[in-house]
């Protein structure tokens, strides 16, 4: 079965060493060893231990609404980047060398890049509805946090989550924003992380408790996946992200 694809000579050379057939076999040579990902036109992937090459797969991205506007911020982000003076740059790179990447391994051996602290800043600041180009500033410890769940209610279409927010080691509490990543679902139904939706907490007259305004036309009870982290609204870094499943009864 022929994929209809030939990588150009230079390609052959470096170790396409059969025809394009099904599932051709990458075979290691002088230059590479292994490849990973893609280069071109051409896709290598892996299969009990061994390389395999085929053509690359080109799609259009057809997300949701929201799901393109965030693509949209996250190409200005990436665009204000590369129109930054390297002096600043370099002042991102400092401040970042301190801080711990959001996947593992979480034992204080990596850490980002400044490029990835500004983009965070960027989306930061943007999901508080205030994009602009962030300034480099130090990164500081966040405090320690919690959310509970006080009750869930219906109102003007939405179910308003009601929560406790317990901070620790903050001096200016009111500096910080929760951001949630919400599902409601049917009891015992586990989460679907494709599914989350953001929803950012409004602050309450009463001190520690903040509101979820969750889209939905649920009631009575449901299954409650949450994961939520805090947003600096002065620098516009985010932490790393908590989670919370749990029953709840929607009054």
């Amino acid at each position: 079965m022929s994929t209809g694809f030939q990588p150009p000579p230079s390609v052959w050379a470096a170790g396409f060493l059969q025809p394009a057939c099904l599932m051709p076999v990458y075979h290691p040579n002088a230059s590479f060893s292994d490849c990973w990902g893609s280069a071109g036109d051409v896709t290598f992937y892996h299969r009990d231990g061994v390389c395999y090459w085929r053509s690359r797969d080109r799609h259009s991205f057809g997300g949701t609404s929201a799901q393109l506007k965030a693509l949209d911020v996250h190409r200005r982000a990436l665009d204000c980047w590369k129109r930054i003076p390297d002096d600043i740059k370099e002042k991102w790179n400092g401040f970042a060398s301190v801080v711990e990447p959001h996947k593992p391994p979480f034992d204080g051996s990596s850490h980002i890049t400044g490029h990835n602290l500004f983009v965070s800043a960027y989306h930061g600041f943007a999901i508080l509805g205030n994009e602009h180009i962030p300034q480099p500033v130090p990164f500081v410890k966040f405090p320690l946090f919690d959310v509970k769940v006080i009750e869930a209610r219906r109102a003007n279409g939405c179910v308003v989550l009601r929560c406790r927010l317990w901070l620790s080691g903050a001096d200016d509490c009111s500096r910080y924003r929760v951001l949630g990543k919400v599902l409601l679902t049917n009891p015992g139904s586990g989460c679907k992380t494709s599914k989350l939706r953001n929803c950012l907490s409004v602050p309450t007259a009463e001190p520690g408790v903040v509101e979820f305004h969750i889209p939905s036309d649920r009631i009575g009870e449901c299954q409650l996946h949450l994961r939520y982290l805090l947003i600096d609204s002065t620098s516009g870094y985010r932490t790393c992200h908590r989670k919370l499943s749990r029953l709840i009864a929607i009054l």
